[in-house]
């Protein structure tokens, strides 16, 4: 039985555009006759929007121009947008709360997964997005899968000669079958194209129309207006017990499935794209309704401030508690992974979470050594401690294996909080965001090394 590699050493990817913003901005209604420079978060209609690109005055609100902070607006009335700017008052009860004081949301789920990155021609140049669902077994899963590009014009000073011009969507299993695929959104392909050997056991059919309904409004910032953009709205199945015995070994991953969500150029050309995996249905628990529960990719870790690895994601729970991840940077122990030697490697990863707007939470440079926030960090409100002698106890010993024999990998096994009422308000000008959170975690090298590597979230509350 042979695996795909790529896919089974990556395991999964997060919220798009990547929520890094360097300083907290001021929300605000949004106003026609006003001028925004990017980056710039407004809010409209009860819903707070981050820009796209630079918006002259006089320019109507637009979703080419805007893209919602959270993909999708609470269905909740979210009462009337605040018409003036937080100044630090706002912040006085917003005080960082303490590891040891938090309570944990074991219900809490991973919803929002997406990573942008470089795509170019060659077999190895394409944009992976791994992820893992757990559910009931033999049951199944609906997401949106996406990939796009040239929605991001302006965003971090992109052009539209950045962008790639017409990405192509392919969804595999762990084995690297082909499960479905799409070039443009708005059209369906079926497999047909694909050779029969290698079409998934899990190959199925997905509604190009349905996509475009009312219903999914919300979830199509990235495609409107951007007909050459990729995506499917599909739903997947769970491993039956036969299934996990007779494809992996194990009866014991029934429930689960592996897929990883592959970007690459349909016309030939190369740049930078987005792939991202959104969970449509917010509700129920492990036995009614199937969840992301490990989200990994690997990429390119340069040496400037641009080529860093950064997995993004979004959270949802209840308010004011947290929810126990564990964040992992790697590298080494991928030797041998798609022909990868040591020196392709990033020798010692460091890995960084920040906050929706961008400060810091918390870092580490080595797995065993706790580590702590840089001079020049802005220190965010959500900042937290992180154990670092549980993670080599015995209860994580599944979770390490990126980790054992690799010293300068770097993890925390840590709490991160959701939003209250009043940090949502604060933050993202919408208390009803209240029990969301947004994070990064970013992997980069030790000074000027480069190499690849990879970032990665478990959720490890799957009971």
């Amino acid at each position: 039985m042979h695996f795909n590699v790529k896919a089974m050493k990556l395991i999964s990817s997060t919220l798009a555009a990547f929520l890094m913003y360097s300083t907290l901005y001021a929300f605000q209604t949004y106003d026609q006759n006003l001028a925004y420079t990017h980056p710039a978060i407004v809010v409209k209609d009860g819903v707070s929007y981050t820009s796209t690109r630079d918006v002259s005055a006089g320019t109507p609100f637009s979703t080419d121009d805007w893209t919602p902070l959270l993909d999708t607006a609470p269905t909740e009335d979210p009462g009337d947008a605040p018409t003036t700017e937080p100044d630090d008052s706002n912040f006085s009860n917003l005080n960082p709360p303490e590891d040891t004081g938090l309570d944990l949301d074991t219900d809490a789920r991973l919803i929002n997964i997406s990573t942008r990155g470089f795509v170019g021609t060659s077999d190895n140049q394409e944009l992976v997005g791994g992820f893992v669902l757990k559910g009931a077994p033999g049951g199944s899963k609906t997401i949106l899968v996406k990939g796009v590009a040239q929605y991001m014009v302006g965003a971090d000073g992109l052009t539209s000669s950045d962008l790639l011009d017409n990405p192509k969507l392919q969804l595999q299993d762990a084995f690297g079958k082909v499960v479905a695929i799409n070039d443009d959104w708005k059209t369906t392909q079926d497999l047909s194209s694909i050779a029969s050997d290698d079409q998934s056991t899990f190959a199925t059919s997905y509604s190009a129309s349905t996509l475009q309904g009312s219903d999914y409004d919300a979830y199509r910032n990235e495609l409107n207006s951007h007909d050459g953009a990729a995506a499917m709205l599909i739903t997947v199945p769970l491993l039956t017990s036969q299934q996990a015995s007779d494809l992996f070994g194990n009866a014991a991953y029934a429930g689960y499935n592996l897929f990883t969500a592959v970007v690459s150029s349909s016309s030939g050309a190369s740049g930078i794209a987005q792939v991202a995996i959104e969970d449509l249905d917010r509700s129920g628990d492990y036995n009614s309704t199937a969840k992301l529960v490990n989200i990994s990719t690997r990429g390119y870790v340069g040496s400037s401030s641009n080529q860093k690895l950064v997995g993004g994601f979004v959270i949802m729970g209840d308010a004011g508690k947290a929810k126990k991840l564990l964040a992992k940077g790697s590298a080494q122990y991928m030797l041998g992974a798609d022909g990868l030697t040591s020196s392709d490697l990033l020798t010692d990863p460091n890995l960084k979470l920040q906050d929706i707007v961008g400060n810091a939470v918390s870092r580490n440079d080595n797995w065993g050594a706790a580590g702590s926030l840089e001079s020049d960090d802005t220190e965010s409100i959500f900042s937290t401690s992180y154990d670092v002698s549980g993670l080599a106890g015995s209860d994580y010993d599944l979770y390490r294996n990126e980790l054992n024999n690799h010293n300068n990998a770097s993890a925390m096994l840590i709490n991160l909080p959701l939003m209250t009422s009043d940090q949502a308000q604060s933050l993202a000008g919408n208390s009803a965001y209240a029990g969301y959170a947004l994070y990064t975690a970013i992997v980069s090298g030790n000074g000027s090394e480069v190499g690849v590597a990879q970032v990665t979230i478990e959720d490890l509350d799957r009971e």
